[in-house]
């Protein structure tokens, strides 16, 4: 008898602002590994995030230092510091892994997606497809807590090969394999 085991999701935040303490709370919840990183020493702190696995301050361009990434490894830049979430992206363009978040708006990633460009650094379509921005599903999310529920929300559905659409829309049985338009197969 073989019995798999999923590993756990392992979510790695750039940010801890206040908006990034009830993404964390929300994914543990859900048995999530968290790893934080920031820059500043005020408020990458175990103390703000307790029910995070991993709390570090850590300059952007070390920001992948100590992070195995696999599969079940996402990403999500809410540092709320341009600089910052630039060179973190930048890093992370240069990995294999499947899904980068960036918070705010679209214009930020366009600006973003200039800025490289300004340093030779071409973003192809591959690269692309692996970037959520605006990170988080189109809830109507306003507060720090319902943004943090868009942004798991999307994870979790990409994580399944979901696109995050109203169980009223799905055909057949909810936990039948049926597909919505767009979905990526498991």
């Amino acid at each position: 008898m073989i019995e798999y085991i999923k590993p756990p999701v392992s979510l790695v935040i750039a940010g801890a602002g206040n908006d990034v303490q009830p993404l964390v709370k929300m994914t543990a919840l859900l048995g999530w590994e968290v790893t934080i990183g920031d820059g500043r020493n005020a408020h990458a702190t175990k103390k703000r995030f307790p029910s995070a696995n991993k709390v570090s301050v850590v300059k952007s361009e070390h920001f992948l230092e100590n992070v195995t990434i696999d599969n079940q490894t996402y990403f999500v830049l809410m540092t709320h510091n341009y600089k910052y979430d630039l060179a973190v992206l930048k890093l992370l363009l240069g990995t294999d892994c499947s899904y980068i978040g960036i918070l705010g708006p679209k214009s930020k990633l366009d600006r973003m997606l200039d800025d490289l460009q300004l340093e030779g650094i071409s973003v192809n379509e591959e690269q692309l497809k692996r970037i959520h921005s605006p990170v988080g599903l189109d809830i109507g999310a306003e507060t720090s807590e319902e943004i943090a529920l868009s942004i798991v929300s999307e994870i979790k559905a990409f994580e399944s090969g979901k696109i995050g659409t109203s169980l009223k829309y799905k055909l057949g049985k909810i936990h039948d394999e049926i597909y919505y338009e767009g979905e990526r197969s498991k």
